[in-house]
């Protein structure tokens, strides 16, 4: 077996000058290692490429290495602008910026808040692109509520199941009263919408107003709620104040069409 030499890493205060540090050929140093850069990795391969006979040039002296340096600076830019394609195409790391989140936002028709964290944005944007379609499966109460509760709304989702149950029904179970509004009208074309709850059938708009058509069409709503401590509780309006079009516009996305939401408040 050959000798094995120290490696010199300056320690216990040594220098070049003291008379027991290592010197010599045999000493090896330990050099301060640098990340190749991309040019150096491509120069690297293109020497690769030729043969190592002697009767070819020393690439590293050679006018070809120069000339593989001007070739590379396209390949570079090449390499740069895929990494840059690929970042901002999956939302799936922090190089999907926020110009980013913009520009699908856009695309998506997702809405725009500033306020909300872009990594709660950047998740909107990943989730819409994950379920672009309208699917039975996804339609399902426990979606709907699961994807409310990734989007940072602490709310629940109840189906509206035989007997079928009034918002004012509900409430009086959340509440332990029934609380009833001067806006809410009952009969064969009950008005929906008021102080108590709030509705979201077809727009993105707070103080919606939608003729469900009786108590017979009740089947085809369904109510959110929230949930504190275990207890089901009125959602407060400061939950979703202000994302309050977000909230609006992905329960409107994620409910069957023909269905009604009804937003519980206090």
């Amino acid at each position: 077996m050959g000798v094995e030499y120290p490696i010199y890493r300056g320690e216990n205060d040594d220098t070049v000058h003291k008379d027991k540090t290592p010197y010599g050929f045999k000493t090896v140093h330990k050099y301060p290692q640098t990340e190749p850069s991309i040019g150096d990795i491509f120069l690297q391969l293109n020497n690769d490429l030729y043969p190592t006979g002697r009767a070819w040039q020393n690439f590293d002296t050679s006018i070809l290495k120069v000339l593989h340096q001007a070739l590379n600076m396209s390949f570079i830019r090449l390499v740069d602008d895929a990494v840059s394609t690929i970042n901002s195409t999956f939302p799936d790391t922090t190089l999907f910026n926020e110009d980013d989140i913009l520009l699908w936002e856009y695309r998506l028709g997702l809405i725009t808040n500033l306020d909300v964290d872009l990594d709660i944005r950047r998740e909107a944007v990943l989730r819409k692109l994950a379920f672009p379609n309208n699917i039975q499966p996804r339609q399902s109460r426990i979606y709907i509520e699961y994807q409310l509760q990734l989007a940072g709304f602490d709310v629940v989702v109840l189906e509206n199941t035989i007997p079928y149950r009034t918002p004012d029904d509900v409430l009086g179970d959340v509440l332990g009263e029934i609380q009833h509004a001067d806006d809410v009208q009952h009969g064969d074309s009950t008005q929906h919408g008021g102080a108590n709850f709030e509705v979201i059938a077809n727009s993105i708009n707070p103080g919606e107003n939608f003729a469900v058509g009786g108590d017979d069409k009740l089947y085809a709503t369904f109510f959110i709620v929230k949930l504190v401590a275990g207890i089901m509780t009125a959602v407060d309006v400061e939950v979703s104040q202000d994302r309050e079009k977000e909230f609006r516009e992905l329960v409107l996305k994620l409910k069957p069409a023909q269905t009604v939401a009804y937003v519980l408040r206090e």
